[in-house]
């Protein structure tokens, strides 16, 4: 593979996922996509998600590998850490929910926008359900997920439309280091504390603060075995209460 500016390294974290991996999907991208290379994380799977990514991964070394975490340590260090490993890889990095609600195929657009912007370190993918797109989320997902994203914006005075959506690339640099320097304290809603870390906690450490654009999918459809419950929504409204008072308590300390 030759690693230009261009070339993107894509963190797939994966925990029992051996019931939904379309690896025939995955293929079909490296195929599709000269630029793409795949960085599955197993998050201490117990099922075959492991023995399913070993002869994948072999069959495509030179663009695909394979992290094996050994104890489940949740997504945010699963992505946490396959990004850190992504950054010697490629210039552009990002991660990818691996049911692939959002199919591979939109991580262009999102590549697209970080090669003609350079004003732009962080491309989010969002789940913008409008005409012309095809976003088929469960309604009460849709609700839940409009109402905590409200709940963010407001407490982090950040406008942020969908901070959940799994299909994210980022521009490598120093502030991209910055965020993934430590383990995520949120195991829910590390994404907001991501965001967190970029756009508040990033500048008082001295690096420039990350200039994210939310860019909407074209496709994207919720895939049955979500490992989410109704009372995750509980425990991810905590966790950003936790998330506001770390960001407030940094700024009186400054």
């Amino acid at each position: 593979m030759n690693w230009d500016g261009s070339t993107v390294t894509l963190v797939i974290p994966c925990y029992n996922e051996a019931h939904r991996l379309r690896l025939e999907d995955f293929r079909s991208a490296l195929d599709c996509m000269p630029w793409l290379s795949l960085l599955f994380v197993d998050d201490g799977s117990t099922d075959q998600t492991a023995a399913m990514l070993a002869p994948f991964c072999e069959r495509h070394g030179d663009r695909s590998a394979i992290i094996a975490l050994r104890a489940n340590s949740g997504k945010g260090e699963a992505v946490r850490v396959g990004l850190q490993e992504a950054l010697a890889r490629s210039p552009l990095v990002g991660y990818w929910d691996a049911d692939l609600a959002a199919p591979l195929q939109e991580v262009g657009p999102l590549r697209a926008t970080l090669l003609e912007r350079s004003d732009i370190d962080w491309a989010w993918g969002i789940r913008l359900r409008s005409l012309g797109r095809d976003v088929q989320r469960k309604p009460l997902r849709h609700v839940l997920g409009r109402l905590f994203a409200t709940v963010t914006s407001v407490l982090l005075r950040i406008p942020v439309y969908d901070s959940q959506c799994g299909a994210k690339l980022f521009r490598s640099n120093p502030v991209l280091v910055y965020a993934l320097s430590s383990r995520f304290s949120a195991r829910w809603i590390f994404d907001v504390e991501l965001l967190a870390r970029g756009m508040l906690l990033a500048p008082r450490s001295g690096v420039q603060a990350a200039r994210i654009l939310e860019q909407p999918l074209g496709r994207w459809t919720h895939q049955s075995g979500s490992k989410l419950r109704p009372i995750d929504f509980v425990r991810a409204v905590m966790e950003l209460v936790g998330i506001v008072r770390r960001c407030t308590t940094a700024t009186e300390s400054v």
